[in-house]
């Protein structure tokens, strides 16, 4: 009869086997950690290389919670399209530019405790975020938006 542990009830027998998936475990997530922003912390968000327009008719904010509303359409399971169009209707150019701006590079998230975000992807921009979140005409209607910026 194998002796078992008294603190998890396995065997040393049973351990065994499973080290070198633990051991895999292991260097995947820190080869995850390096790729994903170091191994201190991972940054969620970041700055693009969309510039900020010189001026805009409203405060930065509003463009900073449009680009909120955009993420939080996306992030989430499924994609709320009625937000992510919504929220860009009426902009000018100049004001989407400035939504580019301000969602810089997000990268997706889940919340496994209250006030903790894990990432569960590489950071995107939003035009990253819109090639993996719509297909098909949402695509096409997008891009319509987006023309007259010459980003996307």
């Amino acid at each position: 009869m194998a002796r078992r542990s008294a603190g998890f009830g396995l065997a040393a027998a049973e351990i065994i086997p499973l080290l070198p998936y633990l051991a895999i475990g292991i260097v995947a997530w820190i080869i995850y950690r390096k790729v994903a922003g170091g191994q201190s912390s991972f940054d969620l968000t970041s700055k693009g290389n969309i510039s900020l327009p010189a001026s805009l008719p409203k405060p930065l904010y509003v463009y900073q919670s449009i680009a909120d509303r955009q993420f939080s359409a996306m992030n989430a399971w499924g994609t709320d399209t009625d937000a992510l169009f919504g929220s860009l209707q009426g902009l000018s150019p100049v004001e989407l530019t400035a939504v580019a701006s301000a969602f810089g590079r997000r990268a997706s998230t889940i919340s496994l405790f209250p006030s903790t975000q894990q990432s569960i992807s590489m950071p995107r921009n939003l035009f990253e975020w819109y090639d993996a979140e719509l297909s098909g005409s949402d695509v096409q209607r997008m891009k319509a938006i987006w023309g007259a910026t010459g980003l996307y």
